[in-house]
């Protein structure tokens, strides 16, 4: 994992997480503000912290998920293409171990960075609401404890869907195949729980049921990626 990180420029995924964070840092405020813009019953929704958490985690969710898919294109798929595979097959490592730490170091860090960038923005909205607040609740520990619980959700359901996409992109090694899936399936994802939602549901289970469901696909398709590297043949 190591060398995989040196090996990739992660610099350029960090400056896109700072700036998809400052991205979603408009958007919570802007969910926040919709009831006052527009009296609008179904703007109605986002007067209260539980559903503005609820959307901002799948907004987030959909866009680390990308970010996970553009990641794997970078760290697999062009790694795996052509002659670029010969120098990878040199390495005197297994070749299930090294698209494994791959395939770890790019979800490791989709969690950690979506967390941190919901956790910023989070906080700064939190705080900012203490001196002239939008919503009509008011911050307290449960609210808190839902935030926590709803990202961490969320963050892994990221990572889940960025090895789902890399194993559909895997069977044509295509770059523009495993973005357009990372897309597809984080908007379908954003589809379905955002219903719950709108009709004033609890989103808890459906979001809890995705990621069990998103996190068990994903490692059947870490095995599949395993399975085929080990079997690939370089000419």
């Amino acid at each position: 994992m190591k060398l995989e990180l040196r090996r990739n420029n992660m610099k350029t995924y960090i400056i896109s997480t700072i700036i998809t964070c400052i991205i979603m840092i408009v958007f919570i405020y802007l969910f926040a503000y919709a009831p006052q813009i527009d009296p609008d019953p179904e703007l109605q929704i986002f007067a209260g912290y539980s559903n503005v958490i609820s959307l901002f985690s799948i907004l987030s969710m959909a866009v680390f998920a990308t970010m996970s898919a553009v990641m794997h294109t970078s760290f697999i798929i062009e790694e795996y293409k052509g002659k670029h595979a010969i120098l990878l097959f040199t390495y005197p490592t297994k070749r299930s171990r090294i698209i494994l730490a791959k395939l770890l170091v790019v979800s490791l860090f989709t969690a950690l960075a979506m967390t941190l960038s919901n956790l910023i923005s989070f906080t700064v909205f939190g705080i900012s609401e203490q001196f002239s607040p939008l919503i009509d609740d008011q911050l307290n520990a449960d609210i808190v404890i839902q935030f926590i619980k709803t990202t961490s959700i969320m963050a892994i359901t990221a990572a889940g869907i960025g090895v789902i996409s890399v194993g559909i992109g895997f069977i044509k090694k295509s770059v523009p195949t495993t973005i357009i899936s990372g897309v597809l399936i984080a908007s379908l994802l954003c589809n379905a729980m955002f219903n719950p939602i709108s009709n004033n549901s609890n989103v808890d289970t459906l979001s809890i049921a995705t990621m069990l469901i998103t996190t068990i696909v994903a490692l059947l398709v870490a095995m599949m990626l395993t399975i085929k590297v080990n079997t690939m043949e370089v000419l």
